[in-house]
Formats: C-alpha cells, structure tokens, sequence
C-alpha cells in the first residue's frame, strides 16, 4: 500500500520539477529582455512590490529596494541603444533549489557572453563578457518573481588581448557611485595577480527561507 507520506513527497517532487521548469523559463525571457533593452519587459520579471526586491551587479553596487531597482535598470537596460553595440548573456549549468515549502528558490547560472563596444572612431571594440548570477526567486501571485539577483562579473576584456593582457575593464569606471546604491557585497573578477576563490557558491537543499539565507552565494562554508 502507498502510504500517505510517500504520496506526499511524490507530489512535492513533481512540484519542484515543474518549479524548475517555470523558473529556467522565467529567466531565460529576462536575460533575452536584458539583451535586446526591453527595460520594461526585465522589470516585469521581479517581484517589485516584495519587501527586500535587490539587484547588485559586479563593483556597481547593491540597488535595494523598488525604487533602486526601477532606476538602475531603466538607466542602463533602457539607454537608447548605439550602432553596433551589442552584448549577449547566456544562461548556462543551472543550479536551482526549490524550497520545500515551494514558496522560493535559490538558483546559480553561469553565464558566458560577448559584446561590442561603440568606439569614437573606427569599429566597435569586440569584447568577452563572462560572469556568474545568482538569483533568488519567489512565489507571488502563482507566479515565480526575481526577489534578489547578484551578477558576479568573471571576465570582461577586448576580445583580440583576451582576459590576460586586457585588464582595462577589470573594475569600474572612475566616476562617482550611483546615488541609489549600497556598497558592493563582492566583486572579485579575475585578473593575472588575483585569486579565484570559489564564489558564488552553488545553492543547496533547503526547507524554507529565512533571513539568515539572505547572500548564501557568499557562504564559503557552504561551497559546493
């Protein structure tokens, strides 16, 4: 006879699946909305009505809460695109965690890419663009919403020198932090002196969310 207890995590595993699923989809759509600009559209895929809604990227800053988030996104996702810039992020070895109360996840993806930069003269500059990003998502409203989104930038460099010989693009540019951000939490590209020290970390089974998993990409005790 099929016990109960096994008819429940049955269907909790068929959950998680299609949670999964739902979830791979969901930020698949906001990276191709990242790619092409479509700030609104990239905005539509985080819960910006959620207590704690984040976005940090690379040394540019942790952006906390609705207004932040709106901001950095319709700034830099919706400037008005240039002749022959590009950038294109892939999601690649998606490691996703659903909670048991199926109510959030904690996902990692690598993502490779590459870009082209307008120039003053001449061609674009044909760049790399690797990174890391981790994400938090959340149930609400029956659909899964971005709740806080890290991107751990690993190389950024000119295509032809390679991610050795160009170090320009290593951190950011010399002008003033937004007024609308928080001090980095970690930015650690590579570079020919540094050392990779294994962040972020990959998500692992988890019950529930509570604030202390809040940042467990940063959690070297929990690598891998």
């Amino acid at each position: 006879m099929i016990t109960m207890e096994r008819k429940e995590n049955l269907l909790r595993a068929m959950q998680k699946l299609e949670a999964y699923r739902l979830i791979q989809n969901q930020m698949g759509r906001a990276v191709a909305a990242f790619n092409f600009r479509q700030a609104e559209k990239l905005l539509s895929f985080f819960a910006l009505d959620q207590e704690g809604v984040a976005l940090e990227y690379c040394d540019e800053g942790l952006f906390d809460g609705r207004e932040a988030v709106e901001t950095i996104i319709r700034e830099v996702v919706g400037a008005e695109p240039k002749p022959g810039e590009m950038l294109d992020m892939q999601l690649t070895t998606p490691m996703i965690e659903i909670a048991d109360d199926l109510k959030t996840a904690k996902c990692l993806w690598w993502m490779p890419g590459a870009g082209a930069i307008p120039q003053s003269e001449g061609d674009p500059m044909a760049i790399w663009a690797w990174g890391e990003l981790a994400v938090d998502f959340i149930q609400v409203d029956g659909q899964w919403k971005i709740w806080h989104l890290h991107y751990f930038r690993f190389t950024k460099c000119d295509y032809h020198k390679g991610w050795v010989d160009d170090t320009s693009m290593v951190n950011r540019l010399q002008v003033p932090v937004h007024p609308l951000s928080k001090p980095s939490t970690y930015h650690n590209p590579y570079t020919p002196w540094s050392i990779r020290d294994g962040l972020p970390c990959a998500p692992r089974p988890y019950e529930t969310y509570t604030d202390k998993d809040r940042f467990w990409e940063l959690d070297r005790n929990k690598n891998w």
